[in-house]
């Protein structure tokens, strides 16, 4: 028997509340007790919100249109507190979903030269992003018919996008560069840039984060504090990192410090 999507027969809201929420309701005790998520989800928000989008404007990408950080923030701000005001799910930045979406509008080609595929231009629209959402609200329709739907099935899903994603990760393909003989890499690979021990020591650093930050996150007594340890993470990049490596190694490794190159183009 495999587990199925739990989806109400009828649309309605959790536990079949009313639309609105009783905020008089609720103790003012227990609302200054939700300041402190509070704080931690409105951080968490803020640099899911900007990895997204700065992952989407990633210069590698060729967009033309201009970014709108500070409006973007503003907008989801705004949403946040009508849906929080209605109980709502919240909204934030959806990396994954963002960049297969970059993807699905890129045309490629290969470069001979550098035996990669390239981008050569990127249909910016706002109507795919309409038409995605308007499905989304149809599916309202299909009730009976997702609540079929298996588990592992959605779990497939989220792992083949997370799979799309990974080509061109620099991450990776500098873990997969270390099994690979220095005199087969491009002549701008970091391991031959700066060393295969450089390269090393950076990305055992960055493999430690990462299994710091997933061991705290699935522990279930720490999971709500996650948001300050993505915030741990800037600290060690803005002040432990350059005093273990140079700004032209961090270049070289392809994680530039943005406030030292807003205008020479290396971001």
């Amino acid at each position: 028997h495999l587990q199925t999507l739990t989806v109400p027969d009828t649309f309605q809201l959790a536990g079949g509340r009313n639309f609105l929420v009783a905020i008089n309701s609720i103790p003012n005790k227990v609302k200054l007790l939700c300041s402190l998520p509070a704080v931690l989800l409105t951080a968490l928000f803020f640099m899911d919100q900007n990895i997204s989008v700065r992952v989407v404007n990633n210069p590698d990408n060729r967009l033309k249109k201009g970014a709108a950080y500070n409006l973007d923030m503003v907008a989801l701000g705004l949403i946040t507190g009508a849906l929080s005001i209605l109980g709502l799910p919240w909204m934030c930045g959806a990396t994954v979903q963002s960049m297969n979406h970059v993807k699905a509008l890129t045309d490629s080609e290969y470069n001979p030269e550098t035996e990669e595929i390239e981008i050569v231009d990127v249909t910016e629209t706002r109507l795919t992003g309409f038409v995605v959402h308007a499905l989304i609200a149809c599916s309202l329709l299909l009730l009976p018919i997702i609540r079929v739907i298996p588990i592992p099935v959605v779990s497939g899903v989220f792992l083949f996008l997370g799979t799309k994603l990974m080509s061109g990760n620099s991450f990776l393909q500098r873990i997969r560069d270390t099994f690979v003989q220095k005199d087969r890499l491009l002549e701008d690979n970091p391991i031959r840039m700066l060393g295969r021990k450089r390269t090393a020591a950076f990305t055992g650093i960055q493999i430690a984060c990462l299994v710091g930050l997933w061991a705290f996150k699935q522990n279930p007594s720490t999971a709500i504090f996650f948001p300050s340890v993505i915030g741990l993470l800037m600290v060690i990049r803005s002040f432990v990192l350059p005093k273990i490596f140079s700004e032209e190694e961090l270049v070289e490794l392809g994680d530039p410090t943005p406030s030292k190159h807003l205008d020479d183009g290396v971001i």
